[in-house]
C-alpha cells in the first residue's frame, strides 16, 4: 500500500462512508481522488459539471469523464449548468458557477443522501490561503477549506488538504494514467486564483527557497480557528439575553452569530465584515430601545432587551414590530423592517413650516409639543384598531380607514402606526388623528417626518 492510499484509509476511519459523491473535472487532483476512494471500496458516483463556458473544450472534458468511468464501471452523472445564461446580475463567473453547483449538489443530495467528496489539496489551500489574505479574512476564513464541513444539511469531505498536486501526479502516472485534462483558462492570469497560482506562489518560491512555512502556517492557523471555534459553541449555548451578546469578545462575535444564526435559519454564512462592526456597534450603545439591522435583503436582524430574532422578510409578509420611540433623546428612527425613517423637529408656534420642504418620499405632520409623551410607539396595524381622525369626533376603524383610501391588504401591514401611550395619533401615508392638534395658543410644535424609500406607500396625503 502506498502512503497515499494509506493515506486515504486513514481519512476513512475519521469519517467512514460506505457511498458518495465526488466532484469529478477529469483533471489530476480529481481524478486521483476518485480512484483513490473507488480503490479503497467506496461505492462513488462521480459527477461531472459542465459550466457552459469553454465551448468544444469543455463538451470534449465531459466526453473524457465519462468514457473514465465507464471503463471502470463507476457511475457518473454529467450536469450541465450553462453558467453564462443563468448568472444573477451582478454576480461574477465564478460566483455563479459556484452557486449553481452548489443547488445542484443539493438537488443530488435530496435524492440519495451521502457524503460529497472534493478534490481540493494543500495547493489549493495555500492558494486560498493568500485569496482571504487579500479579503482580510480572519483565521477561519484564512482556513476556510477543511476536511469536513456541513453545509445546508450536505458533509463535504476533501480527504487530499494536506496532498501537494505533484504527489497526485506521480500516483497517476504510476497507475499508467496521463492523458488527465487540463483546463485551458488555467493559464487566464485575469482570474485571480489563476494569477495567484501561476505568479505570486512562484515568486514566493523564489524568494524564500520553499513554501513549507505557508503550510505551516495553515497548519497552526487551522488550530486556532479550531479553539475559537470551540469558543463560539461554549458562548452559543451561554446566551440568555441581550447582555450576554453584549460580554462576547469582538474574536467570538461573528463566530457565535454565524452558529447562531445556523439555528435559526440553517444557513451556514460568515456575517460581511461590515455587518459584524455594525453589529458589534448597535450591541456596544444598545440603551434598551429596540432597533434592528439588515442582514441581507430577505433578513433583518432584531436586538431587545431578550435578545437577537432574525426576521425574514417574504415576499409581502412584514413582521409584527413594536418600537419604543424617546423622541426627545432620539431625534431619528429607523425602522428597517418598513424601509422607514422617523425623525423630530420642534418648533415655536410661529414657524410651523421649516425652510426643508417635503419631497415624494416624505410625508410630515405638526402636532402640540405639550400632548406628546417622552415615548411613542411605533408599531405595524392591528386588527381593532382605532384612531379619531383629524376634524372628528367619533373614533375610526382603521381597517375602514383602509378600505375608504383603498388600501390592499397585503400592503396595510408595511404602514408604521405611531402612538400616544395607547392611542393611535398618526398613520403616515394614511391618516393623522385629531390627537395634538394645533390651536392658536399653542406654543410649542412638534414635526414628525416620515421618510419612505418606497412611494407607491403613501397613496394619499392629506388628513
Amino acid at each position: 500500500m502506498t502512503s497515499l492510499e494509506q493515506h486515504i484509509q486513514d481519512f476513512l476511519k475519521k469519517h467512514p462512508a460506505s457511498h458518495g459523491f465526488v466532484g469529478f473535472s477529469g483533471g489530476i487532483d480529481s481524478t486521483a481522488l476518485l480512484l483513490l476512494l473507488h480503490d479503497a471500496g467506496i461505492n462513488v458516483t462521480a459527477v461531472h459539471f459542465q459550466h457552459g463556458i469553454r465551448g468544444d473544450e469543455a463538451e470534449s472534458d465531459a466526453k473524457w469523464c465519462l468514457d473514465f468511468c465507464k471503463q471502470r464501471k463507476i457511475d457518473c452523472h454529467l450536469i450541465r449548468l450553462d453558467v453564462p445564461k443563468r448568472r444573477n446580475q451582478g454576480e461574477s463567473l465564478e460566483e455563479a458557477a459556484r452557486r449553481l453547483r452548489l443547488q445542484a449538489w443539493k438537488t443530488l443530495w435530496e435524492e440519495s443522501p451521502r457524503p460529497i467528496f472534493l478534490a481540493h489539496h494543500a495547493d489549493d489551500s495555500m492558494e486560498e490561503l493568500f485569496l482571504r489574505l487579500a479579503r482580510g479574512s480572519n483565521c477561519t476564513g484564512l482556513t476556510s477549506l477543511r476536511e469536513s464541513r456541513c453545509l445546508d444539511g450536505m458533509t463535504f469531505l476533501r480527504p487530499l488538504l494536506t496532498i501537494r498536486k505533484e504527489e497526485l501526479r506521480q500516483y497517476l502516472l504510476s497507475c499508467n494514467i496521463d492523458d488527465w485534462r487540463t483546463d485551458s483558462t488555467n493559464s487566464d492570469s485575469h482570474y485571480r486564483r489563476n494569477a495567484v497560482r501561476n505568479h505570486l506562489l512562484p515568486l514566493f518560491n523564489e524568494l524564500f527557497g520553499t513554501d513549507a512555512g505557508l503550510l505551516q502556517s495553515l497548519k497552526v492557523l487551522k488550530i486556532d480557528a479550531d479553539y475559537l471555534e470551540l469558543q463560539a459553541q461554549k458562548a452559543l449555548s451561554e446566551l440568555k439575553d441581550i447582555h450576554s451578546w453584549q460580554q462576547l469578545h469582538e474574536a467570538i462575535l461573528p463566530r457565535v452569530f454565524r452558529l447562531w444564526r445556523q439555528q435559526q435559519d440553517g444557513v451556514d454564512e460568515a456575517p460581511s465584515r461590515a455587518f459584524t462592526q455594525e453589529l458589534a456597534h448597535l450591541l456596544r450603545d444598545f440603551n434598551g430601545t429596540p432597533v434592528s439591522l439588515q442582514l441581507n435583503p430577505s433578513s433583518i436582524i432584531r436586538l431587545s432587551q431578550r435578545g437577537i430574532r432574525l426576521i425574514p422578510m417574504t415576499g409581502s409578509v412584514v413582521p409584527d414590530i413594536t418600537y419604543d420611540w424617546n423622541w426627545r433623546l432620539q431625534s431619528e428612527l429607523h425602522i428597517p423592517e418598513l424601509g422607514v425613517t422617523l425623525s423630530t423637529h420642534s418648533n415655536s408656534q410661529n414657524v410651523i413650516n421649516p425652510a426643508w420642504t417635503p419631497n415624494d418620499d416624505c410625508i410630515e405632520e405638526h402636532f402640540s409639543s405639550a400632548s406628546l409623551p417622552d415615548h411613542l410607539t411605533i408599531r405595524t396595524w392591528k386588527a381593532g384598531d382605532r384612531m379619531i381622525p383629524f376634524g372628528q369626533s367619533k373614533s375610526k376603524k382603521i381597517q375602514d380607514i383602509f378600505t375608504d383610501a383603498h388600501i390592499p391588504r397585503v400592503k396595510r401591514g408595511h404602514y408604521p402606526v405611531i402612538l400616544a401611550d395607547d392611542t393611535i395619533i398618526w398613520i403616515p401615508g394614511l391618516r393623522r388623528a385629531e390627537f395634538g392638534r394645533i390651536h392658536d395658543d399653542t406654543e410649542k410644535t412638534v414635526l414628525i417626518r416620515c421618510i419612505h424609500s418606497d412611494n407607491a406607500l403613501f397613496p394619499m396625503r392629506g388628513r
